[in-house]
C-alpha cells in the first residue's frame, strides 16, 4: 500500500502519495484532500470545457466539468481529476513531467479549484500577519509578491501563504496556505537570509526554513490587501492610496488565482465574492520602488502601518 504523507495547507490536512516538501508536515488524520497517482485517468463523460488559462509560450492550463467532478489538463505536466465531492485529487503525469512543476500545480491551481467550488476565493496574492491582521499582496507573475512577505518576514511579521490566498469571503478571514517562498538570489542577499535548500526549475530559491515563530497556521481575519505597483528605482519611498470598493471589487477579481480557468460561467460567483471581500477588507494601490537596496525599508514602512504581531 502506497505510503501518504500528510501536510497542512490552507486550514485544512492534505494526505498525499505525492512528497510536497514545500508543505508543513503533520501527523495522519482525517483529510480534507486525498491526493493519488494514476498511469490512467478513466475517461470523461459528458465533458465540457469551463475555461482556458494561457501561461507561457502555448501551454496551457484547462479547467473540465465532467460527470464525475472536475479535470485540470496541463499540457505540459499532466492531469488532476477532482472528485464530486473535492475529496480526492488523482493525479496523471505526464512522461518527463518536471516533479516540482507538477507539485506547484497541485498546491497552486488544483487546491485552488477546490477551494472556489467549496465557496472560497482564491487569490494570487503572497500574505503575512501583523498585528492588524493578515495583509495580502496582489500582482501579477513576476511584480514581487513573493519578495516582499519574505522582506516582511525578516522584519517581524510572519508568514501566512505564497502565491495563493484562500480568503473566506462572508467572513472575512484569511486562511494560511503555502509556506515555502518561491524568490530570486537577490532576495535573499537584500533580506539578509542565505542560500535555500530547495530550487526551482526556473532557478528560484524555495525559503521553507522561517522557523515557526515566523509561520502563521490558524485562519484569521483580513486586514488589508494591496495592489502592488512598481515604481521606478529612482523613487525613495513605498506609497499607498485607497481604492473605491467598486474598483477594488474589480482589482480583487481580476486577480483570482484561476479564473481564466475557471471562464465566464463562473464571472458572476467570483464578482460576488470579490465584491464581498471589497466590502469587508480595505483595499490599497501600493506603489513599490522597484530596488532591492530599499527593500528592508518598505517592509519596515508597512509594518509601521499594520504592527509587527505579538509573540
Amino acid at each position: 500500500m502506497t505510503r501518504l504523507h500528510c501536510y497542512a495547507v490552507f486550514g485544512e490536512r492534505l494526505a498525499s502519495a505525492i512528497p510536497l516538501p514545500e508543505l508543513d508536515e503533520i501527523p495522519a488524520g482525517p483529510a480534507q484532500w486525498t491526493v493519488t497517482e494514476s498511469a490512467q485517468l478513466p475517461a470523461m463523460r459528458d465533458a465540457r470545457v469551463l475555461g482556458d488559462d494561457l501561461l507561457y509560450d502555448d501551454v496551457h492550463a484547462r479547467l473540465h466539468a465532467h460527470a464525475e467532478g472536475h479535470r485540470i489538463d496541463v499540457d505540459d505536466t499532466g492531469s488532476f481529476d477532482i472528485s464530486l465531492d473535492r475529496k480526492r485529487i488523482s493525479v496523471q503525469a505526464r512522461p518527463g513531467a518536471w516533479d516540482d512543476f507538477l507539485r506547484a500545480h497541485l498546491t497552486g491551481r488544483v487546491l485552488a479549484t477546490t477551494l472556489f467550488l467549496d465557496g472560497m476565493l482564491p487569490l494570487h496574492a503572497s500574505a503575512v500577519i501583523t498585528r492588524d491582521g493578515v495583509i495580502g499582496f496582489l500582482a501579477p507573475k513576476g511584480y514581487g509578491k513573493s519578495t516582499l512577505a519574505l522582506a516582511l518576514t525578516a522584519a517581524g511579521a510572519w508568514l501566512v501563504s505564497d502565491d495563493t490566498l484562500a480568503v473566506d469571503p462572508a467572513r472575512g478571514l484569511a486562511r494560511p496556505g503555502v509556506h515555502g517562498l518561491r524568490v530570486n538570489d537577490d532576495a535573499l542577499g537584500a533580506v539578509g537570509i542565505g542560500d535555500a535548500r530547495m530550487r526551482t526549475r526556473e532557478g528560484k530559491h524555495v525559503v521553507t526554513e522561517l522557523g515557526a515563530e515566523r509561520i502563521f497556521a490558524r485562519e484569521t481575519p483580513l486586514a488589508a490587501l494591496y495592489l502592488l505597483v512598481p515604481l521606478e528605482p529612482t523613487a525613495t519611498a513605498v506609497d499607498r492610496s485607497p481604492l473605491p470598493p467598486a474598483l477594488a471589487a474589480i482589482s480583487i477579481v481580476a486577480h483570482v488565482k484561476i479564473g481564466r480557468m475557471l471562464g465566464a460561467s463562473e464571472a458572476p460567483a467570483m464578482l460576488a465574492r470579490g465584491a464581498e471581500v471589497a466590502r469587508r477588507v480595505p483595499t490599497f494601490q501600493l506603489g513599490v520602488p522597484r530596488d532591492l537596496a530599499t527593500l528592508s525599508a518598505t517592509a519596515r514602512t508597512i509594518l509601521a502601518w499594520h504592527g509587527t504581531p505579538e509573540p
